[in-house]
């Protein structure tokens, strides 16, 4: 028997196109997002829009106030700190910087940037935010708060991104391998952390076992290990996706009595060659099959939708 209703988070990281490839911004996947508002109003899910700079400077964001004054959508900020003034003398969009990586000046002026477009565009203050890229640390953190930010959800549990090159001459992202699933204050503002669970044989948070394999080095032997008994998975879609990835998802969320399960989607991927998981209609297509199953399946279970802002503490 199921000890509570779980909550249900809808994230979006609304940016422009294809931010894995370097290039010119353009911003076509914005006019394509009524068709998944849509699709959340049919399920009563609650989506929160994260609105990157060059999103919320430009001439599209009508639709997405008008979701939000009619309570149907909320709007918080997403960092890129490639694409959010003031830039370097020698800026270049190629070096896709993450936000802890910025110094504290940089950092502040540029998140102050960002929450200052879109509180002028949609008449209110932000309160929610995601870092690009999840760089996420203390001290972004710190200046959130300072600046009126109430929750948080870049912490990817189990992930580390210490690999994954930011500036170059920097140390590559967080290591988020022992943060907690589970939402929590952090820095004084609440962090709910994206939805990445185990869901194979060993589904148990915080157990010996799962810090012990946490702890084991990128490797062919983790890989084996992870598909036999850990099964990792990230509630996002995939190419490999199905109806399976939900349930698993969710039994695992309620065996570790998670509160909130957190999806994320880039709106790039809701257009055709907007990202790399929908370079086709075919795949973009299949994205939004997905979406809908998923949708369904989680109303079948009566999880509670909610906006990001709904879960401050």
């Amino acid at each position: 028997m199921e000890k509570q209703k779980i909550k249900l988070i809808v994230t979006i990281d609304t940016e422009a196109d294809n931010q894995w490839h370097e290039g010119d911004l353009s911003l076509n996947n914005i006019k394509h997002l009524p068709r998944f508002q849509a699709l959340c109003e049919k399920y009563g899910m609650k989506p929160t829009y994260l609105l990157s700079h060059e999103v919320a400077a430009s001439n599209l964001v009508d639709d997405l106030k008008d979701w939000q004054d009619k309570n149907l959508a909320e709007i918080g900020a997403h960092l890129h700190p490639w694409t959010t003034p003031p830039y370097e003398e020698n800026h270049d969009y190629k070096i896709h910087s993450y936000p802890h990586e910025l110094d504290d000046n940089q950092l502040l002026i540029k998140l102050k940037n960002l929450t200052d477009i879109i509180s002028q565009k949609f008449n209110k203050l932000p309160v929610s935010f995601r870092a690009g890229r999840w760089g996420f640390d203390e001290r972004v953190a710190k200046h959130l708060k300072s600046l009126g930010y109430k929750v948080d959800c870049s912490v990817t549990p189990k992930i580390n991104w210490q690999k994954t090159i930011g500036d170059p001459q920097k140390n590559g992202g967080p290591d988020f391998r022992f943060h907690s699933v589970y939402p929590h204050t952090f820095e004084g503002i609440t962090e709910i952390p994206m939805t990445i669970l185990f869901t194979g044989i060993f589904k148990k948070e915080n157990t010996r076992l799962a810090k012990l394999f946490l702890s084991l080095p990128e490797s062919f032997i983790k890989k084996v290990l992870n598909k036999l008994f850990f099964r990792q998975r990230w509630l996002r879609i995939f190419d490999s996706s199905s109806a399976k990835d939900w349930k698993l998802i969710y039994k695992s969320a309620v065996k570790n009595n998670l509160p909130v399960m957190e999806f994320m989607i880039h709106s790039s991927e809701l257009m055709v060659g907007g990202s790399p998981y929908s370079k086709t209609e075919q795949q973009l297509e299949n994205i939004y099959t997905q979406l809908e199953e998923m949708f369904k399946y989680f109303k079948s279970k009566n999880t509670k939708n909610c906006f990001l802002k709904d879960l401050i503490r």
